[in-house]
């Protein structure tokens, strides 16, 4: 069971890397929500330079993709793999977000896998707080307990390698015991993911939607949408395809939950 929690810094940007302040000892980069926004294979290599100079460790985020962005993708990630290659196990992580980017991780043997927040299978509707307070403990285990943790769950991890899970701190709050199960995790804050699509209302050009045949805007670089719904208090934050919740209040018993890393985000990413 981890008994230290490790600061991770959620960079943007080149740039960002090099301003990340004294007391944390990784970078997490590149793109969790759109293989659009997935930086390119030169400048993934640049920021895992960058990283190792700075004495971080290294954790690359990758999106959903289709077909195309499964082929840039395997580009970006062979050369990760080319300059991690002979370098102790872990100099790079990956973050996967869809399956069938586990079939290419299983190519570059100094690459390590883990389970992204798209497929960690957290509930996060903000209207769950009202809902599990007066639920008995077994119905609030659905809307608060870790996926990850099901015995075909486990099974299926480490079948593909995988001994670290990400998750999000909803505002429903969370508990889990990844130590028991042999897994690791980390948790994102203060912005906790809530949903994404394709259909990405920034990728509008004034002709038509890019979002499924590619980005030219880039609109959501600069912008950032707050909606409201009277279903529920919080404060959505969308840029992009994706929406997110403000969630700052950890839990104080973090380790005893199997989780060693806290990534920190300046901004919705």
């Amino acid at each position: 069971m981890p008994r230290t929690i490790e600061k991770a810094f959620y960079a943007s940007s080149l740039r960002a890397i090099r301003g990340i302040s004294p007391g944390y000892s990784r970078v997490y980069f590149g793109a969790e929500f759109c293989q659009w926004r997935m930086p390119s294979r030169v400048i993934v290599e640049k920021a895992f330079t960058r990283a190792s100079e700075m004495g971080l460790g290294f954790t690359l985020l990758t999106p959903w993709v289709t077909d195309a962005g499964m082929k840039r993708l395997e580009g970006v990630l062979a050369g990760l793999a080319s300059i991690t290659e002979g370098l102790p196990k872990g100099a790079a992580e990956v973050v996967v977000n869809d399956f069938g980017v586990f079939s290419l991780i299983k190519k570059f043997g100094s690459l390590t896998p883990v389970l992204g927040r798209l497929l960690s299978k957290q509930k996060r509707c903000p209207r769950i707080p009202g809902i599990v307070e007066g639920m008995p403990e077994g119905g609030r285990e659905v809307y608060m307990g870790a996926w990850a943790e099901d015995p075909v769950a486990v099974k299926f991890l480490k079948g593909w390698g995988i001994r670290r899970v990400e998750l999000d701190n909803p505002l429903q709050g969370f508990y889990a015991d990844l130590g028991r199960v042999r897994l690791r995790g980390s948790v994102y804050t203060p912005y906790a993911y809530v949903t994404t699509t394709r259909h990405c209302p920034a990728s509008f050009d004034g002709v038509g939607w890019q979002a499924f045949t590619g980005c030219r805007t880039k609109a959501c670089l600069g912008n950032v949408i707050s909606l409201k719904n009277p279903a529920h208090d919080a404060d959505i934050i969308m840029r992009g395809n994706t929406q997110f919740v403000e969630s700052r209040l950890l839990p104080e018993d973090l380790s005893k939950m199997g989780i060693d890393r806290v990534v920190y985000m300046e901004e919705a990413p």
